[in-house]
């Protein structure tokens, strides 16, 4: 079974806007570290995910495969946090011949895996069996290594929140809903790694996307008008595993050595988990993650004519969580 984009040739460019949200679920001692300095971890973490959100949504078409590129003319994010999660709203807006939300889904997965790299790099520390806990200020670790696993809970409730199409909206910056994202530092850092070891790191990630029923029982009878989802998915995520570094603005690009994915069809979705392995001065739980996201939006790309409502609205399809089971790294000896 071979795929293929849709042809929009014969379409008239109109306005077209898509509202999208999520998560990135904390324990609370974590959240509250973020506080409304937002500056945590690698530095200023509201800026980080912002601009990271915003390049990713305008580069989405060269990540997911069979997505169009189109012009996007606006892109705002909006943040807010609360006593267990991060959390971030981003509005897209374009004049084409097809919709905006996939490219705004994915610079939403893009800014939470940012807001992870940033928060998880000095406050959570994990041990060989997977014990993980809260770095106190000033304690050394012991050469133990960051991933998050634990602390960090997961991206969760990535969605579209509605489409607009051929009329013009507003956003209201004033809404009382949204967090104040001045106050933070100026400042963000890429880690210094210069002097840290060779690591063979290992990750491991997993993911879900909620689907209807139908939509499920197309995918398992090869029915999908874009054609192999599921060989699809699995190319994006080992293409994004190689090319995260291109989008998270505070990680390192790093030798993958291996990348290894399942795409698994559920009664009520669709189930990915992604393996990564890497040789280099830090690991690839970043990667990993990524890779995972971009397979699961390649799903809804390639079902989202079989899960839009008489409205073109999505009330049935979301990504429901995004998390990192393993994140290991062992010095070369």
């Amino acid at each position: 079974m071979g795929v293929r984009m849709i042809d929009v040739s014969a379409k008239e460019p109109i306005y077209r806007e898509a509202w999208v949200e999520g998560l990135v679920r904390l324990k609370p001692e974590l959240a509250r570290a973020v506080g409304d300095s937002w500056f945590i971890g690698l530095g200023n973490l509201a800026t980080s995910i912002s601009v990271s959100a915003i390049m990713a949504t305008k580069r989405a078409w060269e990540y997911i495969p069979l997505l169009h590129p189109i012009p996007i003319t606006n892109v705002d994010v909006k943040l807010t946090h609360g006593e267990d999660y991060v959390g971030l709203r981003l509005r897209a807006r374009t004049v084409a011949q097809t919709g905006v939300e996939m490219d705004a889904l994915f610079g939403a997965l893009v800014g939470l895996v940012t807001a992870w790299n940033v928060i998880k790099a000095k406050h959570c520390v994990c041990g060989p069996n997977g014990d993980c806990r809260v770095v106190e200020e000033g304690e050394e670790t012991g050469g133990l290594s960051f991933s998050g696993i634990g602390e960090i809970k997961g991206i969760e409730g990535v969605r579209v929140i509605r489409k607009v199409k051929g009329a013009e909206a507003n956003l209201d910056s004033s809404d009382p809903a949204v967090a104040n994202t001045a106050k933070a530092p100026p400042v963000v850092t890429l880690f210094d790694a210069s002097n840290e070891p060779m690591y063979i790191g290992e990750a491991v990630a997993s993911g879900f996307i909620k689907l209807r029923q139908s939509t499920v029982e197309l995918i398992r009878s090869g029915g999908l008008e874009k054609g192999d989802v599921l060989t699809t998915a699995q190319l994006a995520a080992l293409t994004m595993a190689k090319r995260a570094w291109e989008l998270l603005p505070l990680i390192h690009q790093n030798y993958i050595t291996h990348v290894a994915v399942g795409v698994e069809v559920k009664d009520n979705g669709v189930y990915v988990r992604v393996n990564t392995r890497n040789i280099s001065r830090t690991g690839s739980a970043m990667e990993a993650l990524m890779a995972v996201g971009a397979a699961l939006l390649t799903v809804w790309d390639m079902v989202k004519k079989y899960e839009k409502d008489a409205e073109g609205q999505y009330p049935d399809t979301e990504i429901s969580f995004i998390r990192l089971e393993k994140a290991v790294k062992t010095p070369v000896q």
